[in-house]
């Protein structure tokens, strides 16, 4: 049996717009899921802050996490679309799934890569930007105590800052 025929086999449930399918740092329930319908987007508490990490497509899996160690959910996910139809893959589904799809485990394996790669850039990045933010603090703080044109120094360099578009 293929992939498709074992995402066909799939219980399903069907959520609205604004609905959270589970949030971060809640015991999972084991489960892991298939987009087919819709569109989620994850957000993660970063320097505490919510923060938007990136949207799940149709034809994505996630929070394989909850298979392989059943650890609590690892961020908080939302529905963005109009509706979003899901497909629910528990731990038995998952090791059926694999052993008659191996092309499955790859696929899944590759994107859990990626993802860890892409998360891992976004931390970096979201770190980096408020640690500039409070080296600019400091800055004014120093300029404040400086003369006129120091203090205009300051303000051209909060302006670079504050013209580039937030991390989401």
């Amino acid at each position: 049996m293929g992939l498709k025929e074992s995402l066909a086999k799939l219980s399903m449930i069907n959520l609205k717009r604004g609905e959270l399918l589970f949030k971060e740092g809640v015991p999972s329930n084991g489960a892991m899921f298939f987009l087919f319908e819709g569109q989620l987007d994850i957000y993660k508490h970063i320097e505490g802050k919510h923060t938007k990490m990136r949207s799940i497509l149709p034809g994505e899996f996630f929070g394989e996490m909850a298979i392989i160690n059943n650890s609590p959910r690892s961020a908080s996910i939302v529905v963005v679309s109009e509706g979003a139809k899901l497909g629910i893959i528990n731990r038995s589904t998952f090791v059926q799934m694999g052993q008659e799809s191996p092309e499955f485990l790859f696929l899944l394996l590759k994107r859990v890569i990626e993802r860890l790669y892409e998360t891992d850039s976004k931390i970096r990045a979201i770190k980096k930007k408020d640690d500039d933010g409070k080296k600019i603090t400091s800055k004014e703080d120093h300029h404040e105590s400086s003369d006129e044109s120091s203090h205009n120094d300051s303000e051209a360099s909060d302006e670079h800052y504050e013209s580039q578009a937030p991390i989401e």
